[in-house]
C-alpha cells in the first residue's frame, strides 16, 4: 500500500513538473515573439519615415542604436531590397548571405532557425508599395528557472504537506485511544477506591494533552510559512507586473516619439509648402496654392448659392484649361432658387484637382461640366464629361481608390481629389470608353434652404452659328430669362436689333469670318453682351472692352454683366388717332398734353397706313367714316402687316349697333370708343394706356 502511495505520488511529482515546465517555456516563448515583433514593427515604420525623408544614411545607425538597446538579445538587424540584396546590416550572419526565398513574404513572419536563433521578417512598404524587407535575427530568451523552481515547490510542497499531516494525525489518534485507555483505568481505578495521583506529563492523558498542544502550535506555524510564501509570491508577481508596466510606458513613449517626429516633420512640410508660395515665379502655381490650401481643409460646411460659387471658380477652370482644349458649362434652373450647405472649399478643390487632371491627361477632348440640384433626395450631382479622347486606365483606378494614409504627402492632383472627396463623403462614378471619352460623376450629400430667386428677364434673344458646343452654354442662358429665343440664322437677328429693351447675347465666332463687320457691328448695338472661346477672347474684347466675356460663362457672370450695362431710355407711349375731323382732333391734342403719350394724327385712310409703315404705336383709335376709304377696310389692312397684328384698334365713331359693332371686331377691330369725346372718356382713355404702357 505504501508503496503504490510512492509511485503514485512520484507519477504526480513529474507530471506536475513537466506540465509547469511546458506552460513555462512556451509563455517566454509566445512573450519573446511578441517583443520581437513589436520591435520589428517600430524599426520598419523608422525605417519608412527615413527612406520618405531622404535619410537612407541614417538607416544603419537606426538598427545599431536598437540592436544595443534591445531588451533581449538582438544578433543582427538587416535590410534587403526587393531583389533580395543587403542594403544596411548590424552583423551579417553567414545562414543571411543565402537568404531563403520563404523569408521575403507581404506579411509578418517568424521562423526559428537553428543554434537557438530566431528570424523576424517583416517588408517595409512606403506609399503602399514594398520597398524592402526587414530582417531581424535575435537569440533564444533564457529559460526562467527560478520560476519554475518556485511553482514546482507550490504544486508539490501542498500534496506532501497535506500527506505528512494525515500520517501526523494517524498516529495522534492511536496514541489518543491509548491515552483514553489509560485514563479510563485511572478512572476505573479511582472508583475502585484505589489512589491516584493526579496525572503528571508522563501519564498518557497529559502526555495526549500536550501532543495536542504542540500539533495546534506546529499547524500555525505551517500556516504562518504558508502565508510568507504566498506573500513573497505576491511581491514577485507585483515585481513582474511593475516591470511589465515599464516595458509598456517605454514602448508608449517611443511611440509618441515617432508621432511628435511625424508631427514636426508635417509642419516643416507645410511651412516648406508656404515658404515656396511667396517665393517668386516660376513657384508660383494653382497647384501649389491647392497643396497649402490642402493641409488646412477641415470638414467644416459653409452655406452657398451654387451660382455665386460657380461664378468664382469660374476664372479658375478657365485658366487650367490649354487653348486648344474647349470646356462648356452646364447649370441647373434651380440654381437661384435654393441656398446649400456643404464643404464648399473642399469641393472647390475637388473641380480645380478634376480639371486640372483631365487637362492634363486628354489633348484633343472637349469638357464639360454640369450641375444637377436634387432637393428632395438632399444631393448634389456633379458630372464632368470629356468627349474625344478617355481619360487612361490606370487614372481612373486611382480616382476611384481611397486614401489609406492620412500622413501620406499629397504632391498629386489624383491625391488632391481623393482627399476632397472624402471630406465630401461623396460618392464617386467612373466610366470611359476608348477613344469616345469619359465621365466622372460625384453625388455630394447637402442640405436645401430655399431663397429668394433673382428677376429675370422676360425674354432674352441668343444668335450663334450652328455649332454644337455651345449647347451647354444655353442652359446658363435659360437661368436668366422667362423665354429663350435663339437664333441660328443671320437674317432674323436683324429684326431683333430693333428691340432695345431685350437683353441680346451673341455667341461670337471666329474672326476671320465673312460676317465678322456686321458682328461687331451687332455687338456694339445697346443691350448686347458678346460670348467668345478663349482662343478668340482677345480679339473681340480689344473691340468692345467690358461686354466679351470669355466662355464658359456661368449665369452670374451674366447676370453681373447685364446689370453693367448703360440703361436704356424707355420710348414713349405712341397714339394714333385716325379721324377726319380737326376739332376732334385738337381737343385730343390739348387733353393729351400733359401726359408722356405721343399723338399722331391721320385724316384719311391713306395717310394712317403710310404713318403705320413708317412708324410702330402702341394704340390706334379708327374712325369709320374717311373720306377714302372706310375704316373698317384700314383695320384689314393693317392687321396684314406683322408689326400691327397685335396692336390694340379701337372703332372711334359716333354711333354703333350691336350689329355694327360685331362687324367693327370681324374687320379686326379690338373695341369701340363712342363720340363725342369728353373729359371722362379721355381720362379713362388715358388710364388704358397708361396700364398698356406698365404692361410692356
Amino acid at each position: 500500500m505504501n508503496r503504490l502511495l510512492g509511485m503514485g505520488l512520484l507519477s504526480v511529482v513529474l507530471f506536475t513538473a513537466s506540465l509547469s515546465f511546458y506552460q513555462i517555456h512556451q509563455q517566454v516563448r509566445l512573450d519573446f515573439q511578441q517583443q520581437l515583433q513589436r520591435m520589428n514593427q517600430l524599426l520598419a515604420k523608422a525605417t519608412t519615415l527615413l527612406l520618405l525623408d531622404g535619410g537612407e544614411q541614417d538607416i544603419n545607425m537606426l538598427y545599431s542604436v536598437a540592436q544595443h538597446q534591445a531588451s533581449f538579445p538582438v544578433v543582427s538587424i538587416t535590410m534587403f531590397d526587393n531583389e533580395q540584396a543587403v542594403i544596411s546590416s548590424t552583423g551579417l550572419n553567414p545562414l543571411l548571405e543565402q537568404p531563403d526565398a520563404s523569408w521575403f513574404a507581404e506579411q509578418h513572419q517568424l521562423h526559428w532557425l537553428h543554434q537557438d536563433r530566431v528570424l523576424s521578417s517583416l517588408p517595409i512598404r512606403v506609399e503602399q508599395r514594398i520597398e524592402g524587407y526587414l530582417l531581424l535575427e535575435a537569440g533564444s530568451p533564457p529559460f526562467p528557472w527560478s520560476l519554475w523552481l518556485w511553482q514546482l515547490v507550490i504544486w508539490l510542497g501542498l500534496p506532501c504537506l497535506l500527506l505528512g499531516l494525515w500520517l501526523h494525525a494517524n498516529r495522534q489518534r492511536h496514541q489518543l485511544q491509548q491515552g483514553l485507555s489509560d485514563t479510563e483505568q485511572a478512572a476505573m481505578r479511582w472508583l475502585a477506591g484505589e489512589s491516584l495521583l493526579p496525572l503528571s506529563r508522563q501519564q498518557p492523558f497529559a502526555e495526549t494533552l500536550y501532543q495536542l498542544t504542540d500539533s495546534i502550535e506546529q499547524k500555525q506555524l505551517a500556516q504562518e510559512n504558508k502565508l510568507a510564501l504566498l506573500s513573497e509570491q505576491q511581491l514577485q508577481a507585483r515585481e513582474l507586473e511593475l516591470s511589465f508596466t515599464e516595458q509598456s510606458q517605454r514602448y508608449e513613449q517611443q511611440q509618441q516619439q515617432l508621432k511628435n517626429t511625424l508631427t514636426q516633420l508635417q509642419q516643416n512640410h507645410a511651412l516648406l509648402l508656404r515658404q515656396l508660395l511667396l517665393t517668386p515665379a516660376p513657384w508660383q502655381s494653382p497647384m501649389l496654392a491647392d497643396l497649402v490650401s490642402s493641409e488646412e481643409l477641415t470638414a467644416t460646411k459653409q452655406r452657398i448659392m451654387l451660382a455665386d460659387w460657380i461664378a468664382a471658380q469660374a476664372p479658375g477652370w478657365r485658366d487650367s484649361v490649354r487653348p486648344e482644349q474647349l470646356l462648356t458649362l452646364e447649370e441647373d434652373l434651380l440654381a437661384f432658387e435654393f441656398e446649400l450647405d456643404c464643404v464648399s472649399a473642399a469641393l472647390a478643390l475637388c473641380c480645380r484637382a478634376l480639371v486640372r487632371l483631365c487637362c492634363q491627361h486628354t489633348l484633343h477632348s472637349q469638357l464639360s461640366m454640369q450641375w444637377q440640384l436634387r432637393p428632395t433626395e438632399n444631393l448634389l450631382h456633379f458630372r464632368l464629361v470629356l468627349r474625344g479622347e478617355s481619360l487612361p486606365a490606370a487614372i481612373c483606378q486611382q480616382l476611384e481608390s481611397s486614401i489609406q494614409a492620412e500622413q501620406a504627402a499629397f504632391l498629386t492632383d489624383t491625391q488632391l481629389f481623393l482627399r476632397a472627396r472624402s471630406l465630401l463623403q461623396a460618392e464617386l462614378t467612373v466610366s470611359s470608353l476608348d477613344e469616345l471619352g469619359s465621365s466622372i460623376q460625384l453625388t455630394i450629400p447637402c442640405v436645401y434652404h430655399t431663397c429668394s430667386p433673382v428677376n429675370s428677364e422676360d425674354k432674352l434673344y441668343v444668335l450663334s452659328e450652328p455649332v454644337p458646343s455651345v449647347t451647354p452654354q444655353l442652359q446658363s442662358l435659360k437661368c436668366l430669362s422667362r423665354q429663350l429665343v435663339h437664333c441660328q440664322n443671320l437674317s432674323e437677328w436683324q429684326d431683333i436689333t430693333n428691340q432695345p429693351h431685350s437683353l441680346k447675347v451673341l455667341l461670337l465666332p471666329e474672326p476671320d469670318s465673312a460676317h465678322t463687320e456686321q458682328w461687331l457691328a451687332w455687338l456694339k448695338a445697346s443691350n448686347t453682351i458678346g460670348l467668345s472661346s478663349a482662343s478668340h477672347f482677345a480679339y473681340w474684347h480689344a473691340k468692345r472692352p467690358g461686354y466679351v466675356l470669355a466662355m464658359p460663362v456661368s449665369a452670374v457672370e451674366l447676370l453681373r454683366a447685364r446689370q453693367s450695362l448703360p440703361p436704356t431710355q424707355a420710348n414713349p407711349f405712341r397714339l394714333l388717332v385716325v379721324d377726319d375731323n380737326a376739332t376732334n382732333q385738337a381737343f385730343i391734342q390739348a387733353m393729351l398734353a400733359s401726359t408722356s403719350i405721343e399723338l399722331s394724327a391721320a385724316i384719311n385712310g391713306q395717310d394712317a397706313l403710310q404713318q403705320c409703315q413708317q412708324s410702330e404705336f402702341e394704340l390706334i383709335l379708327m374712325d369709320i367714316q374717311l373720306p377714302d376709304m372706310s375704316g373698317m377696310e384700314v383695320t384689314r389692312q393693317l392687321r396684314q402687316l406683322p408689326a400691327f397684328q397685335q396692336i390694340p384698334i379701337l372703332a372711334f365713331t359716333a354711333h354703333a349697333l350691336p350689329d355694327e359693332i360685331e362687324q367693327f371686331k370681324q374687320a379686326g377691330m379690338d373695341d369701340v370708343l363712342i363720340k363725342p369725346l369728353d373729359a371722362e372718356k379721355i381720362a379713362l382713355l388715358m388710364n388704358w394706356c397708361q396700364r398698356q404702357a406698365d404692361t410692356q
